[in-house]
């Protein structure tokens, strides 16, 4: 489990083998840090699946993701589950999250630590 934004994320788990169960949330795309066992976020996102086979790979910016991890097998995924939750609801999550992400790359380094 990890933290982002004050909310608690399973994972991080490597994208590649990331089977997620079929619910809605929210999803944190990161690479790994400079110290051990620490991750940064490089997208949030939402989707009323996240079991959806093209979420991450059928994405418009996995290219740049694969660009900064080097290899897939940087590339990792948490989720925030958020069963029976409306688009809206997700949606409004997500930008608090993304918010809250910005907030904390202007005072500094933004980064999950398991």
């Amino acid at each position: 489990m990890i933290a982002l934004g004050g909310r608690r994320f399973s994972g991080p788990f490597l994208a590649p083998v990331w089977t997620p169960r079929r619910t809605a949330g929210l999803y944190a795309v990161m690479v790994p840090g400079w110290r051990l066992l620490t991750f940064h976020p490089v997208h949030i996102g939402h989707a009323a699946d996240l079991a959806y086979a093209g979420l991450i790979r059928g994405h418009e910016h996995y290219a740049e993701w694969l660009s900064l991890a080097a290899t897939e097998w940087n590339l990792y995924v948490a989720a925030c589950e958020m069963p029976g939750s409306s688009e809206a609801e997700r949606q409004a999550a997500c930008r608090d999250l993304a918010r809250a992400q910005q907030t904390i790359t202007i005072r500094g380094p933004s980064h999950a630590q398991l």
